[in-house]
């Protein structure tokens, strides 16, 4: 019996010994395992810089060695140019991020170093001015610029010309006061709504030859001058909405079919057959909503055409209110 007991005793303790191993080597486990994570988030991810050496900025990777680099939290422009001037093995990016940043005021010549980039998104913040050469390392790879939302006065408009892949460029929300020089033969798209220049020059758009959409909604335009939106033979939709354009003279805006011609929330009174025949006969969509239309028989062309009608966008009401679309037709054509 007492051997038993001596027995049992020594495999109690063996037993806690075991367990106590267990419990050791989990715990030990476990360190391992969260050292070697925390390691390895602060690894370099191939192509991306070291993280220590860009931070703030962070970059990211994805299966096709894309490179996006956020510099969202970035404190300073010297911050920003010590970033891009430390050791970045692999230049060529594809996304540069800045969103809501409220330290940046100007990006200067030299503050991207070398990096190139396809895209720049630099949204919500209160950035200034892009000064001149500033994005020449993206030249030739820049596809989009998209400032919008920031405090724009100055823009290197001049150096257009040297983006040879610039698809798209929007500076809307921003404060911009004259209409910029504008030359490319490969801008698509440009977004310029809510800034505040009130004109226009004649050959504002004469340069951009291959443009397809314009926006320049919400600034305090008055008039158009003759001549500003012809020969852009790939013009497909004009945003003119919420200025204050009383007329549309003729020879103005050149005929384009199938798109979207917008003149919400102006101060039209006439609508000139001359002017905007050519664009419902082409089947592009008028949009008309928020102006005080007269509706006299200055519509009459429009009014007993149904197919036309159908192309003034909904909602859009004469001056007293009564819709566009329910006028009836027969008053136009026994009065006018």
């Amino acid at each position: 019996m007492p051997t038993r007991r001596r027995s049992v005793s020594i495999g109690l303790k063996m037993t806690g010994v075991s367990v106590l191993s267990a419990l050791l080597a989990l715990a030990l486990g476990s360190s391992e395992s969260a050292a070697r994570n925390a390691t390895e988030d602060a690894l370099r991810y191939l192509p991306c810089p070291e993280p220590a050496t860009i931070h703030p900025c962070v970059c990211t990777v994805d299966e096709d060695h894309s490179m996006d680099m956020d510099c969202s939290l970035v404190q300073s422009e010297d911050q920003l140019a010590r970033i891009f001037s430390s050791d970045i093995p692999f230049t060529r990016f594809r996304r540069l991020v800045i969103m809501n940043n409220r330290n940046l005021m100007a990006l200067r010549s030299g503050d991207l170093g070398v990096a190139s980039f396809e895209t720049i998104f630099i949204q919500g913040g209160i950035l200034e001015e892009v000064l001149a050469q500033t994005l020449s390392s993206s030249y030739s790879s820049a596809t989009h610029i998209d400032l919008n939302d920031n405090r724009v006065l100055d823009f290197p408009f001049l150096e257009l010309p040297l983006f040879t892949s610039l698809r798209s460029l929007k500076l809307s929300m921003n404060w911009l006061s004259e209409f910029p020089t504008l030359q490319s033969s490969v801008l698509q798209h440009i977004e310029l709504d809510k800034n505040s220049f009130d004109r226009i020059p004649a050959d504002g758009f004469t340069f951009l030859t291959n443009v397809e959409t314009i926006s320049l909604s919400n600034n305090h335009l008055q008039m158009i001058l003759p001549g500003t939106f012809l020969d852009l033979p790939f013009l497909r939709e004009l945003h003119l909405n919420n200025n204050q354009l009383s007329y549309i003279s003729p020879g103005t805006i050149a005929e384009f079919k199938g798109g979207l011609l917008d003149l919400k929330e102006n101060s039209l009174t006439v609508l000139d057959e001359e002017v905007f025949r050519p664009f419902v006969q082409g089947g592009t969509t008028v949009a008309l909503n928020g102006n005080p239309l007269r509706c006299g028989c200055d519509i009459a062309w429009l009014v007993v055409n149904g197919a036309f009608v159908d192309l003034i966008s909904d909602g859009t009401t004469c001056s007293d209110g009564e819709f566009l679309a329910d006028l009836d037709p027969s008053i136009f054509l026994d009065l006018c």
